[in-house]
């Protein structure tokens, strides 16, 4: 990679405009299994850049057309390179390239694909049990978002034993280390969290993982602690734009259902009750300006919340725009991400390997000497025996934390 040019940059820029697969990559047998092709789940592929940083790769022809990014292969080599317009190479650096995992190819008991209960992404098992946007399907998506241009419809929920088999398929292949839970319903009480309950303590009693819960707001803060309780990991409620303005106008859905000011009390909460560097919210790169970014990661960090920098593409501006922003300005806010988090002494080991997002341990590379300390937490959490002391720490904490709310309940009559 040529002097300048860090992976966390490339990552923002490569995760907004795509990559172009030589006809050399499509007919590489081993990234696209026979059952989804270059179709399905490979509208995007998986790369880890140098550093061990991760990205999504959108590789669609209509989400690619103009990128400067094409991925060659020579024998098993996989190379990321640049193009101007002129035709001139900028950029050439080896990368990996992940295959789909082998499970894609398998069918639950109930005959149901696998690829469609559970998509790996990172280190990560992305479920979305429910599958449609409850935004969407009230004609309020996210104006930048993927799966709400799609118009999605609903479907009958995946049944859990389908998720289990899909779990069980897919830590056996050693295809993901976490499960991801995502759920898109807003309008419960619970904010989701009751829908995905039997999922989560299912995945909690046969499974020995650490477990991630995306989630809108609830309107009460006990489901908080129920959602701790019930065996959740980390939390993220995702606000995506800090500017109040500028969430009403991309947003509406979030702004009208729920409001920008829940979406930060509720993260300040969760906070308080999960362990530090678990809770996040992503904040998407270049919709509102670099300054307000800004401030959204320092009422962020203020409040022990982890900022993830993220891109969002497809039937939106926030790809033209990225591309667009001054490499200067980016370097800028990742620079100060990784900053104001390490300055709170927020735990930066738990969030990694997010393909969709920059986390404030890839934002390091921007911040100078000062972040070799952050390369040795890195490498501990990524060690077997990290990921052994930690998912141990996590049950221990809880069982303490769950314990005193109980004890808090049980005091106040209640």
């Amino acid at each position: 990679m040529r002097a300048g040019v860090h992976p966390a940059s490339l990552k923002l820029e490569l995760a907004a405009r795509g990559a172009v697969l030589d006809a050399t990559v499509r007919d590489h047998g081993a990234l696209f299994r026979g059952t989804t092709g270059t179709t399905a789940v490979a509208r995007s592929l998986d790369l880890v850049l140098p550093d061990e940083t991760w990205v999504s790769a959108p590789v669609e022809e209509r989400t690619t057309a103009g990128s400067p990014f094409h991925l060659l292969v020579d024998g098993e080599r996989f190379f990321l390179v640049r193009r101007e317009l002129d035709g001139a190479e900028t950029l050439r650096v080896e990368v990996r390239a992940v295959p789909q995992p082998r499970f894609y190819e398998r069918r639950t008991t109930r005959g149901t694909p696998m690829w469609r209960v559970a998509a790996v992404h990172g280190s990560h098992l992305v479920i979305n049990p429910a599958g449609a946007c409850g935004f969407s399907l009230r004609g309020a998506p996210c104006r930048f978002c993927v799966e709400g241009a799609r118009g999605m419809t609903e479907r009958d929920a995946v049944p859990v034993e389908d998720v289990l088999e899909a779990v069980r398929a897919a830590f056996d292949e050693g295809a993901a280390e976490f499960v991801y839970f995502n759920s898109a319903f807003f309008d419960a009480e619970d904010g989701g969290i009751g829908f995905l309950t039997p999922y989560i303590e299912a995945v909690r009693r046969h499974f020995d993982t650490l477990i991630a819960t995306q989630v809108h707001p609830p309107r009460a803060n006990h489901w908080i602690d129920r959602t701790y309780a019930m065996g959740v990991d980390a939390l993220s409620y995702n606000l995506e734009i800090f500017d109040a303005d500028v969430l009403q106008r991309h947003c509406v859905g979030r702004a009208r259902y729920i409001g920008r000011e829940r979406y930060l009390e509720a993260l300040a909460y969760a906070a308080e009750v999960f362990p530090s560097g678990t809770v996040w919210t992503e904040l998407v790169m270049g919709l509102e300006p670099p300054a307000s970014t800004i401030r959204g990661i320092d009422a962020l960090t203020a409040m022990s919340v982890v900022p993830v920098l993220g891109v969002f593409r497809g039937g939106g501006a926030p790809a033209a725009d990225v591309a667009a922003s001054d490499p200067a300005e980016l370097a800028s806010v990742l620079a100060h991400l990784y900053r104001a988090v390490k300055e709170r002494r927020i735990n930066m080991g738990w969030m990694r390997d997010l393909a969709f997002g920059v986390t404030p341990l890839e934002a390091r590379h921007l911040a100078g000497d000062e972040a070799r300390l952050a390369v040795a937490v890195q490498q501990l959490t990524r060690s077997r025996l990290g990921a052994l002391a930690a998912r141990s720490l996590a049950r221990f904490r809880r069982r303490l934390r769950v314990r005193t709310v109980s004890e808090s309940f049980e005091s106040s009559h209640l």
